[in-house]
Order: C-alpha cells, then sequence, then structure tokens
C-alpha cells in the first residue's frame, strides 16, 4: 500500500485504551499509523474525550449522553470507558437489555438517530479539512455503515467492515413489522453493493456478502496485539486462582440465552463428571470471571456442581488477560448453528498458552481451534462429548503443544493491519477507475 494514505475510521465502539477494551479498530488504527497512514478515528462523545485520544480521536455529540433521555429510557447512568459499564470496562460488566423503544423501533438501530446525523455532518468536515482517501466504517452498529451513503457521489473510497453479520446471523430478533424488515433489508444490500470492499471479521460473514450480494469481500480476523504482553505480564498472579486443582477458566459472561448460547449441556456434563468419576473430578474447577449471572448460578446450584465453581466476578481486564495465561486450561463457549462465531476472546486465549476446549462444534471458532492446534472443539450440546474432554483435561491427555506458528501469526498483529492496509489500497484504487469510467 502507498505509504501516507489520509484514512478516516468511523467506530461507534472506541477506547483508545487497549487495556481497558478489546475493540478491533482500537488496535487497528494505532497499527495502520505504525505503518506510515494518517488515520482520523470519528466515534461517539457520550463518554466525554480521554486522555490517550490526542487529535486524531474525533468525538461527536451523541444523543444517548443526555441523562434526561437516559432516564426516560430506563438505562442506566453513563460511566467512563474504564468503569465497570463501560464498553470494554471490567470483564464482564453487563448494563441490561435496553428497552423495546431502542431495540425495535428504529431500523437498523437507534444510533441511526441519536449518533448518526452528528457523525455525518462531523465526516464531510473532516474529510474535506484532511483531504481523506478513504472512510472506513466499523460495525455495529449496523447504521455505522450507512454513513458513507449520505456523503454523496464525491465520497472517498469505502471499505465496509463488519465485527458480526448484518442479517446473516443477526444479533437481534425478527423486526415487529413487515415495512421495518424491508427497509432493514434494502439498506443492507444499498450497503454492499456500494461499498468498494466488505470486510467480514470471520470468513463466513466475507463469504455470505459475496454469494448474496456478488460483494468484493475479503475476510481479516480479529487479533491480538503484542503491544498489550508488557502490561498483562505485569498482572502475574494479581488474580488469585484455586490451588491444587485444575482450572478451567472462561472471561466474560456466560449469558444464558445470549444468540442460542445456553450452559446447561456444559453444567449437565460437569454433573456426569462427577456421578462417573466420583473424587478424582473434584479437581475440576471452572473459574468464571465475569458479571455475576443469577439465571446461570441458579442453574448450577438445580444441577448440582456448585462445589467444581469460582466465580470471581467482573474483573479489569488486564488481570482478566493475566488469569487466562495461569489457567490450566481455558473455555469458550458458543451458540449451536451459529457458524460465524469467532469473537475477539478467541484470539485471546489462542496467544494465552493454555489449551482450549471450545464448545463450539462446526462453527468458525471450531475452525480456528483446529487450524492453530489449539485444542479440541466438541458440540455445545453434546453432553457426552463434554464430559469425555472434561476429564481428557483432567487426566493431561488435551495440554497444549501442538500449536501451528504460522497460522497463529494471522491472529496477531501487524498481519490484520497489513492486510487491511492492502484492502484500502485496492478500494481507493477501484473509486479512482469508477470516477473515470
Amino acid at each position: 500500500m502507498t505509504a501516507g494514505r489520509r484514512i478516516l475510521v468511523v467506530s461507534y465502539f472506541y477506547p483508545p485504551d487497549l487495556s481497558v477494551g478489546g475493540n478491533r479498530w482500537s488496535a487497528m488504527a494505532h497499527h495502520l499509523r505504525s505503518l506510515g497512514h494518517e488515520v482520523t478515528v470519528l466515534t461517539t462523545g457520550a463518554h466525554g474525550r480521554l486522555a490517550d485520544d490526542g487529535d486524531w480521536v474525533i468525538r461527536t455529540t451523541d444523543l444517548q449522553a443526555s441523562d434526561t433521555l437516559r432516564r426516560v429510557l430506563r438505562r442506566p447512568a453513563r460511566e467512563g470507558h474504564g468503569g465497570a459499564g463501560a464498553k470494554g470496562g471490567a470483564i464482564g460488566a453487563a448494563a441490561g437489555p435496553p428497552p423495546k423503544l431502542l431495540n425495535q423501533g428504529v431500523v437498523p438501530d437507534a444510533h441511526a438517530v441519536s449518533w448518526l446525523p452528528f457523525a455525518v455532518k462531523a465526516a464531510r468536515s473532516i474529510i474535506g479539512q484532511r483531504a481523506i482517501e478513504c472512510v472506513v466504517t466499523s460495525a455495529p452498529p449496523d447504521s455505522v455503515a450507512l454513513l458513507p451513503l449520505m456523503l454523496g457521489r464525491s465520497r472517498p473510497a469505502w471499505v465496509a467492515d463488519f465485527r458480526d453479520g448484518w442479517r446473516f446471523e443477526p444479533l437481534r430478533g425478527a423486526w415487529p413489522t413487515g415495512a421495518q424488515d424491508y427497509i432493514d433489508s434494502w439498506m443492507e444490500r444499498r450497503v454492499a453493493r456500494s461499498a468498494e470492499i466488505i470486510i467480514g471479521a470471520t470468513r463466513p460473514i466475507a463469504e455470505d456478502f459475496e454469494a448474496r450480494f456478488g460483494a468484493r469481500s475479503a475476510y481479516v480476523p480479529n487479533a491480538w496485539d503484542p503491544a498489550l504482553e508488557e502490561a498483562v505480564a505485569a498482572e502475574s498472579g494479581s488474580l488469585e486462582l484455586p490451588k491444587g486443582g485444575f482450572n478451567l477458566v472462561h472471561t466474560g459472561g456466560l449469558s444464558v440465552g445470549s444468540v442460542g448460547r445456553d450452559p446447561k449441556w456444559l453444567f449437565a456434563a460437569m454433573r456426569q463428571l462427577l456421578d462417573e468419576r466420583g473424587e478424582s473430578a473434584r479437581r475440576l474447577r471452572l473459574v468464571l470471571i465475569g458479571a455475576r449471572e443469577p439465571e446461570c448460578e441458579r442453574l448450577i446450584d438445580q444441577i448440582g456442581v456448585r462445589e467444581l465453581f469460582e466465580i470471581l466476578g467482573p474483573q479489569p481486564r488486564l488481570k482478566a488477560l493475566a488469569a487466562q495465561r495461569a489457567a490450566d486450561a481455558l473455555l469458550l463457549l458458543t451458540a449451536p448453528g451459529y457458524v460465524s462465531h469467532a469473537s475477539g476472546k478467541l484470539c485471546e486465549y489462542l496467544v494465552a498458552g493454555p489449551p482450549i476446549l471450545a464448545l463450539a462444534e462446526g462453527n468458525e471458532a471450531a475452525r480456528i481451534v483446529a487450524e492453530t492446534g489449539s485444542g479440541v472443539a466438541v458440540a455445545p450440546d453434546d453432553v457426552g462429548a463434554i464430559a469425555d474432554a472434561l476429564g481428557r483435561l483432567l487426566d493431561g491427555k488435551l495440554a497444549a503443544g501442538g500449536r501451528v506458528d504460522d497460522e497463529l501469526a494471522r491472529y496477531v498483529y501487524p498481519a490484520p493491519a497489513l492486510a487491511v492496509a492492502e484492502l484500502i489500497e485496492q478500494a481507493i484504487s477501484r473509486r479512482s477507475e469508477g470516477k473515470s469510467a
């Protein structure tokens, strides 16, 4: 890619301090800058400016910052990016579900009203003042991807990045009305056919855009940023894990019912392990680092496996990352049939060292674990297979050691930034060809 490209990244979620959030574009923007490109980030001002924003982070008005409006909509009070309720703050912190007015009223999401109009105005100014050559939108929220459509025919080149699918395995439920569904579908199609390049954070997302719309799409995975290594090492031992047993660590919420994810089969497998192996099974400790989930804990007690748990609650991200590395094994839970699932947490697990038990058969996470030799994947709803895998972990038969370094490298920066830089160059070239045609 030509050095010194001028890039505008539009990302609603953007905590630049990587110690409090694993946002995909926080790391990507920093690495693109290190490659010699001029990157400006346009994001929400709902949390105010942060100390490490710099003059290249532009935060705009956001109606969701209105305390009065938040009270009317029954949303929690605002907190800073490092607070327990902030995006990327304490691991597992939760604010609860939004009211129906927010997630079922505005298409494609409420940010289209609360933030997008202010972002469009700011983007026009930035593009003119900084001679931007390429706009990169990062969704979700999906409304972020609408911004370049509002810039007119003279807009710069456009790369639309999707961390989750839009209408492909959507995180939200069905729209209440057919009219909303039609508008949502039209918006997705317009974005897919207008952007010079579509990027999917998982391979199925990229392939879906190409299959349904003929979009020029590419797969660039989430990745670990080695810039955090020193800070994580400094937290080593700061979060004490149980001694004398086998610590299977899970960071983040288990989230009963979230996108089809359900830990009931895991808990049933733990019960089966207890029944079959007795005292030797009591060496197992499933260490949960994340928000305490009452429904989940009721299920633990109902199935009778409380003795196999150590629930540590929400923790600062760096402590949670250090705990991953101190674990005997790491647990990843996904939803049956959700093929595009491969969260940023998986990248943390890949570089942590311990073997991964991925309840993720048949999806993107399972593929990545297999190709990197980082652990084993079993179906998240197969109680017998999960119990067998837990037994093999306790017996030391799933120890780390089969990792494939060449495959792991693509999930560590700067590899994704190099890939994105090349895609931006392609987008600029295609936009230039389109204007001259």
